[in-house]
């Protein structure tokens, strides 16, 4: 098993492999663990008393040793479980501090895949009716058809709608739930441009896509005067 998914589930990495060490052997001193994982002792104790702290190693003294035992695995779910419980916690409080600083525009930066499944999560999430231009299907160049079509059809059970322009020439995302007009070649562009909510988002068609995303209210209105304008004008 790769360390890394226990070091994903919150453990350091020497956590993570003096735990799966005591997993394999099932019960070991702290010299023992330090020949197996070739981990310097003084740093085993180290770790050693974090994972006890966690829950999720035991001890018993045996011939005046003290001997170390995993804790049954599902324990670690319970750690996360209790991480996840804090936070909720204190959930208020960390959302007072950012609606404190909302009224300030907000860029993120995504990349690949990962940043178009963003923008996706985001569109369905402030579930309301989008503009923009650029309108392309160029997405599915990069993404598994089974993540666009789950996005379309959460945008049809949440009845999300969009209005796109797109360059004549290219083939835009088509569903019924969006209306598309035309604009002429000369304003071909390598990204997409979308506008929802309070968000202005751009995704730009490079080797490694580009997605930015800006919150904030005074520009999202700016960009939808800009697109109705054009809106009246394409074919």
């Amino acid at each position: 098993m790769d360390s890394k998914i226990l070091e994903e589930a919150g453990l350091s990495r020497g956590e993570a492999e003096i735990y799966l060490i005591l997993l394999k052997i099932g019960e070991a001193t702290a010299s023992q663990i330090a020949k197996h994982t070739k981990i310097a002792r003084p740093n085993v104790y180290d770790y050693l008393n974090k994972l006890r702290k966690k829950e999720l190693i035991s001890f018993i003294n045996k011939n005046n040793k003290t001997h170390y035992i995993p804790s049954d695995p599902e324990k670690i779910v319970d750690y996360m479980d209790e991480k996840k419980e804090r936070i909720l916690n204190n959930l208020d409080s960390l959302l007072n501090i950012y609606q404190s600083k909302k009224e300030m525009p907000l860029v993120e930066v995504y990349e690949g895949v990962e940043g178009f499944k963003t923008l996706m999560n985001d569109i369905i999430k402030v579930g309301q009716n989008f503009v923009g231009w650029g309108g392309s299907d160029k997405v599915r160049n990069y993404l598994p058809d089974y993540v666009v079509d789950r996005y379309l059809l959460l945008r049809k059970k949440n009845n999300i709608k969009g209005k796109m322009l797109y360059v004549e020439q290219e083939s835009p995302l088509k569903t019924e739930l969006t209306s598309f007009k035309k604009i002429p070649t000369e304003f071909a562009s390598p990204s997409t441009t979308l506008i929802y909510g309070d968000r202005v988002a751009s995704m730009i068609y490079t080797l490694i896509p580009v997605i930015i995303i800006i919150k904030s209210r005074e520009l999202s209105n700016s960009y939808k005067k800009h697109f109705e304008l054009l809106w009246k004008r394409a074919k």
